[in-house]
C-alpha cells in the first residue's frame, strides 16, 4: 500500500532516478519532474502529495517554487528542499516562505524517507474527499466556456442528440466535447462529474 504521493523536482536526471528508486522502495508513489515549470503545469491534475525539490535550478529556484505554490492554492502541500552546502541560506529562506524542511546534500535514503514521513504527519489527517473535490474544481476551471456549456446539458441527463439540438451543433461535435471534458476532468463518465456538480463544483 502506498504511503502517499511524492513529487520530485530536479534538473539532474541522475538525481531524479536515484531519488525515485529510493522512495519507490520505501512504498511511496513517486512522480518526477525535470523542472519546476513542468511540475506547475501538471499540478492542477495531481493528487495531494509531498514535493521534494532542489533549491537551485536554472529555470526557477526552490524558493520561487514555494511562492508559486502558495499562489496556486497548493500551500497546504508539504515541501522539502534539498540543497548543496553553498545553497543553505536559500533553503532557509524557502523554509521561511513555507517549505516544511530541507536536507543538505549528500543525504542518505533514510534521512529523506523520514523527512517525508514527518512532513505528512505534520499535515495531520488528510480530508481526502475535500482534497479530491478541490482538485476537481481546479480541473473544471481548465474547461473552455463551450465545454462547460455542453457539460451543463450532459450532467442534467441530456443525450448527445438533444444537447446538439439545443446548442445548434452536431451530435458528433457533442461527443468530441464529451471526450475532451472527460479527459480534462479525469473522470470515467459524465455521471461522476454530475455527482461533483451536485456538491457545488460549478458554483
Amino acid at each position: 500500500m502506498s504511503k502517499g504521493h511524492v513529487f520530485v523536482i530536479d534538473d539532474d536526471a541522475a538525481v531524479l532516478a536515484s531519488i525515485e528508486a529510493m522512495l519507490s522502495v520505501a512504498d511511496f508513489e513517486v512522480t518526477v519532474f525535470a523542472s519546476p515549470t513542468a511540475f506547475l503545469s501538471a499540478s492542477e491534475s495531481l493528487p495531494f502529495g509531498c514535493v521534494v525539490t532542489d533549491v537551485r535550478m536554472p529555470e526557477m529556484s526552490g524558493l520561487a517554487l514555494v511562492e508559486r505554490l502558495a499562489k496556486t492554492g497548493r500551500q497546504e502541500w508539504p515541501l522539502i528542499v534539498i540543497s548543496g552546502h553553498a545553497d543553505v541560506p536559500m533553503a532557509v529562506a524557502a523554509m521561511k516562505a513555507g517549505a516544511s524542511n530541507f536536507l543538505e546534500k549528500p543525504f542518505g535514503s533514510g534521512a529523506l524517507v523520514q523527512a517525508i514521513a514527518d512532513a505528512f504527519t505534520a499535515c495531520g489527517p488528510v480530508d481526502t474527499a475535500s482534497t479530491e473535490f478541490g482538485d476537481a474544481r481546479r480541473r473544471y476551471q481548465t474547461l473552455s466556456p463551450r465545454e462547460r456549456e455542453v457539460l451543463s446539458h450532459l450532467v442534467n441527463g441530456a443525450s448527445s442528440k438533444v444537447t446538439a439540438l439545443v446548442l445548434g451543433i452536431s451530435p458528433r461535435t457533442v461527443d468530441v466535447f464529451r471526450g475532451n471534458i472527460l479527459r480534462k476532468m479525469q473522470a470515467p463518465n459524465i455521471a461522476a462529474i454530475a455527482t461533483m456538480v451536485g456538491r457545488g463544483l460549478a458554483a
